[in-house]
């Protein structure tokens, strides 16, 4: 049995991780032409009540993008794991990879919207 032999075969779990990782990996060219000027502190998170909490550089949210796409990659091992045992869960991950991917490209966005 070959790694991630149950993902190809149901479709929905494909399509689904599939789209995550494309969302991933094309949040990766803007962030790196709309990031490119000489800015060197970075606005990464901003409170109402306080300010501004929270500064970083370029690499801070590169950091925030790998880290979201370790996170989706360990629930698609998960995910192919578990589909046999309990398939509920393999879609419980799948699904909740998605969502946070979406969340990732909203936060980012916020990000540059904001610098």
């Amino acid at each position: 049995m070959s790694i991630l032999s149950s993902i190809i075969k149901d479709k929905y779990l494909f399509v689904i991780f599939g789209l995550s990782f494309l969302i991933l990996l094309a949040i990766l060219p803007f962030i790196y032409f709309k990031l490119a000027g000489g800015e060197n502190f970075l606005v990464i998170h901003f409170d109402a009540y306080k300010g501004i909490d929270f500064f970083g550089d370029r690499l801070k949210v590169f950091g925030i993008l790998i880290s979201a796409l370790a996170i989706v990659s360990v629930n698609l091992f998960l995910a192919d794991f578990l589909y046999n045992r309990e398939r509920f869960l393999s879609y419980f991950f799948c699904f909740g990879s998605f969502v946070l991917t979406i969340l990732i490209l909203i936060a980012i966005g916020v990000i540059i919207s904001v610098n």
